[in-house]
């Protein structure tokens, strides 16, 4: 069972927040994960009594621990361009959280949560020293039909850029950095894969983490959703690719990851959504020195963080055959 670590609400908060603690619940959770220098990144969401949704960033010690006035209330200062038409949804729900080296340059990318008739993407640019946003978001486009709504994408590359759209099929598409407005998604290739066993048992696997190069593989960290209403439950979940193009799956899971201890429909508050009874939502990981350290939100209102041999990432994949992710 991995080491497990829960960071309090009240530690994440930048003070230009606090005030949220006396005024009703504060959920804080699904946070993304960077290393760097002696300690670590760490950004959030934050769902306060007002019901805005909110990210933050902050930085973590060697031993997890919130940085002395490290919070800061990150989705307060994002601007977007002043030239686009955007709902007021895109513009002031920022969900989910994952951040990014791309480049040698450091990006948070979000998304404006489930709304009709769809939903928008986002990629910021960070300054490496303030963690503050750098120019405006740029909007994820696709050059072909998208879903209506997007979640889960996740980026991957030195240069040209790739991005995992779905994992069943797996499908990619590429991308570059380049300029200063909407950022344009190809389609780059699609590969089916047997994923049946899992699939009827769990769910669909969706994205999660961003994928972690390791020797001639990624390894990534998706989830998958299954049960009935109000019984709903969420699963952290592990697959594995080649680190060269064509990026052909070789792994999917063989069954969900443990992330920590079964936490079941426990909470401090009302749920978010009564629909769902448990939920464990991996949002970042970082691997060296032959360990895992992998972010994730509990139940839509705690930050963990799990620590794990990559043993016991390599036990929770099934391999998947060329002929069965054959593609195009």
């Amino acid at each position: 069972m991995p080491e497990t670590r829960f960071i309090p609400a009240a530690e994440l908060l930048p003070a230009a927040w606090t005030s949220f603690l006396g005024a009703g619940p504060v959920r804080v959770f699904n946070p993304g994960l960077l290393d760097e220098d002696e300690g670590w990144i760490l950004a959030y969401r934050v769902v306060g009594p007002d019901g805005q949704r909110r990210i933050g960033l902050c930085r973590l010690d060697a031993e997890f621990c919130v940085r002395a006035a490290s919070p800061i209330p990150w989705s307060d200062e994002v601007r977007f361009s002043a030239g686009a038409a955007y709902p007021a949804r895109a513009t002031s729900w920022l969900a989910d959280p994952r951040l990014y080296r791309l480049g040698g340059r450091l990006f948070l990318h979000w998304n404006s949560g489930w709304h009709e008739p769809e939903n928008y993407q986002f990629l910021q640019e960070l300054d490496s020293a303030s963690l503050r946003p750098v120019g405006e978001a740029r909007e994820l486009r696709m050059r072909s039909p998208r879903r209506p709504l997007e979640k889960n994408w996740s980026f991957f590359g030195e240069g040209p850029f790739y991005a995992l759209y779905s994992l069943t099929p797996q499908r990619l598409l590429r991308f570059s950095l380049e300029g200063r407005g909407p950022i344009e998604f190809h389609d780059f290739a699609v590969r089916e894969w047997d994923h049946t066993a899992y699939t009827n048992a769990y769910g669909e696997l969706r994205g999660g983490t961003p994928p972690q190069r390791v020797g001639p593989d990624y390894f990534g960290i998706g989830h998958s959703v299954f049960g009935t209403p109000e019984n709903y439950r969420y699963v952290a979940a592990a697959y594995r690719f080649e680190a060269t193009a064509p990026f052909r799956l070789t792994a999917g899971p063989a069954g969900p990851l443990a992330l920590g201890p079964a936490v079941g429909g426990e909470r401090s508050h009302p749920p978010l959504n009564p629909a769902i009874a448990e939920v464990i939502y991996p949002c970042g990981a970082v691997y060296g020195g032959g360990r895992w350290v992998i972010s994730y939100g509990v139940n839509d209102e705690r930050c963990a963080l799990a620590i794990l041999p990559h043993g016991e990432i390599l036990a929770a994949l099934r391999p998947v055959s060329p002929s069965a992710a054959a593609g195009r």
